[in-house]
């Protein structure tokens, strides 16, 4: 048990909690519904509900070149899982020792911390040599009198619904199939930087985004997609273009914003980004006039697919991405 661990949870005043551990990487609906019923369990037990997880992810610290990119920021991940309805989330900084922890001396403290239950999915591993499992919790329950849920998969066309699914499809830009796994759009946040400005010499002008490190970005191509600037809730139609722009012969990896029916300076402001629908992947065109009348073409496929969004788009978790204060780690 960690300084960390223990820090965070006196925020609960001697309450008795039910815990859950994770990844929960981009928080899609299958951790959504674990999350449900952890509050429940919680709201069952007349204990709080709490959500522990990690900063680095696990990968990035036991294998990190293999370590895949992330589906949203450790804020918002944070940030959406308490707008899920839980109590408290404790991020814990991910080290080598921290995973050389027996499960068992694991338990031991948090029950001494006041454990009243565990809510696990039923593939959950923790601590050395992955020991910790579901099966080994129900005997812990057992010595110790805490109660032990554990959660199926959640699945979709028969496939386990994942974060590894979630990131295939962004890679392959099929940033539909990511909405619906995640229950929501796939977000981008970054902060506007100075560009080329070409995009404001073919008549599309542009903002250029600098992202946080280790994000997943979709493929190469246009997109579809509204967009917030900072804290404004009012959401904006626009294209956006991810690419190396071929057709000049640049080499570096862009994201660029461009409004509709909007001219508005950007600069030194957080952009974000809710993907709709890839409208094509990019390609070299044979002059700039090819390419002018391309990006014609594809501002007008864009505002057919924007406008075929139904009014209640985008669904609310979304906003917990936009607008949560930043730093936040227990409800009020």
């Amino acid at each position: 048990m960690t300084e960390q661990v223990l820090s965070e949870l006196s925020a609960l005043n001697g309450r008795r909690f039910v815990l859950t551990i994770g990844n929960f990487d981009g928080v899609h609906r299958g951790h959504q519904y674990l999350l449900e019923r952890l509050v429940t369990a919680a709201r069952e037990a007349q204990a709080a509900s709490v959500a522990l997880t990690f900063d680095p992810l696990p990968g990035e610290v036991l294998r990190p070149e293999a370590a895949p990119p992330r589906l949203c920021t450790t804020e918002q991940r944070v940030n959406v899982i308490l707008s899920c309805g839980v109590d408290l989330v404790v991020v814990e900084p991910f080290t080598r020792e921290f995973a050389q922890q027996e499960p068992e001396a694991f338990v031991d403290h948090l029950c001494a911390l006041g454990l009243a239950g565990f809510v696990v999915g039923d593939d959950f591993h923790f601590g050395h040599n992955r020991r910790g499992t579901p099966a080994l919790l129900q005997q812990l329950s057992e010595r110790y009198g805490f109660r032990v849920t554990i959660v199926s998969r959640i699945t979709t066309d028969h496939t386990p619904l994942s974060s590894t699914a979630i990131r295939q499809a962004i890679a392959a830009g099929d940033v539909a199939t990511a909405a619906a796994l995640l229950g929501r759009p796939y977000v981008l946040s970054g902060t506007v930087v100075e560009g080329r400005r070409r995009g404001r010499l073919l008549g599309f002008p542009t903002a250029n985004l600098a992202l946080p490190a280790r994000l997943a970005v979709p493929a190469d191509g246009i997109y579809a997609a509204r967009v917030a600037i900072d804290t404004d809730p009012t959401l904006l139609d626009a294209l956006v273009y991810i690419g190396v722009r071929p057709t000049f012969h640049e080499e570096m990896r862009t994201i660029e914003v461009y409004l509709l029916d909007r001219d508005i300076v950007l600069y030194g402001k957080t952009v974000h980004v809710l993907f709709v629908e890839r409208l094509r992947g990019d390609q070299a065109f044979e002059s700039v006039d090819a390419l002018i009348e391309q990006m014609q073409r594809d501002e007008q496929a864009g505002r057919a697919a924007l406008a075929a969004l139904p009014a209640d788009w985008p669904p609310p978790l979304t906003w917990t991405l936009l607008n949560q204060p930043k730093g936040v780690k227990h409800r009020p």
